[in-house]
């Protein structure tokens, strides 16, 4: 029965010193830029989501860019980071949408639209320049424009003759 109590009690002085003490091996150092990184890609649910956990005043965002910091000294990615505030706040916590679904359409629409506006502009350049050879054939085939250029040489030359008497 000794042997049970003391192994019982080992266990449960091992067990406290787990969770009291820091898990040292785990834990490193994160800097500034480290932390603002992940930081500038999280909206502030305390600001609105007006402002990066970054530059959110507010208790709340402190609060959340201690959690950021302890996951980074666990060792998790900004991924995983990213990923877990999405799970907790939704996707509208994130500054930049994942590139999928609609948003792969939002982010990619401002390029499309581009692309396809210079596509527009150069069949309607196309198609002007393809109008005006018609017309300049047209001009050259038809005789109507150099019998009205005759007459009013005519015209032109009998004023002149009255001008000049």
């Amino acid at each position: 029965m000794n042997k049970i109590v003391s192994t019982s009690r080992y266990l449960f002085i091992l067990l406290l010193a787990s969770l009291l003490a820091p898990n040292i091996s785990a834990s490193r150092e994160i800097t500034l830029m480290e932390l603002e990184e992940v930081t500038d890609l999280i909206m502030s649910p305390g600001c609105n989501y007006i402002y990066t956990l970054t530059n959110c005043p507010s208790a709340e965002a402190a609060q959340m860019r201690e959690i950021v910091k302890d996951k980074l000294q666990r060792g998790e990615s900004k991924e995983q980071i990213l990923s877990y505030f999405e799970e907790v706040y939704g996707p509208r916590v994130l500054a930049q949408p994942k590139k999928k679904g609609f948003y792969f359409v939002a982010w990619w629409f401002p390029y499309f639209l581009i692309i396809d506006i210079f596509v527009l502009i150069g069949i309607i350049l196309f198609l002007w320049q393809k109008k005006g050879r018609r017309r300049s054939a047209v001009a050259s085939d038809s005789t109507a424009p150099v019998a009205e250029d005759k007459d009013a040489e005519r015209l032109l030359e009998e004023e002149l003759k009255r001008f000049r008497e």
